[in-house]
């Protein structure tokens, strides 16, 4: 009796918030040099997810400038990021965040085979990647490893493409990581230390369209997903208290066979 009251008392906890839990976005909170603020990302799965994704690099592609197709999968445990609201903050004031930039099929660096979902952002007719990804348990390595400017380093919520968020006043700020990086990583006076560090750059909206390259900080952004609701505390420790209490009566009931 006691167990199945325990048991019920589980499974209204997590019936009563399971729906909030999983519509409820992640919230991303950041802060570079020139600018903070927080981030409350929508995630849908993405079906193209899968570990047939194998960054490579062509030698022979590359020296002759041919790009090859995006793969037709994105990183092992990848999610999209379909949607964002927040605010961020410079020596300009606050501006609200208002939403992403959508992905569109991009043409890799040659040589380079790149995640399905690998977009470009043009600002001042210079190219920023973004793939508009989130990971909940690491990004993986997601550029091949090798040629002339190899990047091994990998790790954080995000991956080294990013997200590009949309503002209300018409600019884009671009968050990625870094991933998980040793000291002095990108070279002596570059901002973080070791562990995983985050990027950030502000596009502005130039009058007579597009983007103009605004400050950018390539190494040193903190960012952070904060801890889980409380709610959720208490039902992690309703389903223990359940664990213990069926544990403690199956001990007593092989004692008294």
């Amino acid at each position: 009796m006691k167990t199945g009251i325990l048991t019920s008392g589980a499974m209204l906890v997590m019936l009563a918030f399971g729906s909030h839990a999983n519509a409820s976005p992640v919230r991303i909170n950041f802060s570079a040099a020139f600018g903070s603020g927080y981030v409350d990302l929508t995630l849908a799965p993405d079906p193209d997810a899968s570990s047939n994704y194998q960054p490579t690099y062509s030698e022979s592609d590359a020296a002759s400038n041919i790009s090859p197709p995006l793969s037709p999968y994105d990183p092992a445990g990848a999610q999209h990021i379909t949607g964002a609201s927040g605010m961020f903050s410079s020596g300009g004031g606050d501006v609200a965040i208002t939403g992403i930039i959508a992905t569109s099929p991009g043409v890799a660096p040659p040589g380079e085979l790149l995640p399905k979902s690998f977009s470009w952002l043009v600002a001042d007719g210079n190219p920023h990647s973004y793939d508009d990804l989130f990971y909940a348990n690491g990004s993986p390595l997601v550029c091949p490893p090798v040629g002339p400017t190899p990047y091994t380093f990998y790790g954080g919520f995000l991956d080294i493409f990013g997200v590009m968020f949309a503002l209300d006043n018409g600019d884009v700020l671009g968050l990625w990581s870094d991933g998980l990086v040793p000291a002095n990583a990108f070279g002596p006076g570059t901002p973080g230390e070791a562990g995983v560090t985050y990027g950030l750059s502000l596009f502005t909206a130039a009058a007579g369209g597009g983007y103009a390259e605004g400050p950018s900080q390539f190494a040193g952004v903190t960012a952070s997903v904060p801890e889980p609701d409380s709610i959720w505390l208490f039902g992690a420790g309703m389903l223990g208290l359940f664990a213990w209490r069926r544990s403690a009566e199956s001990r007593r009931a092989s004692r008294s066979v």
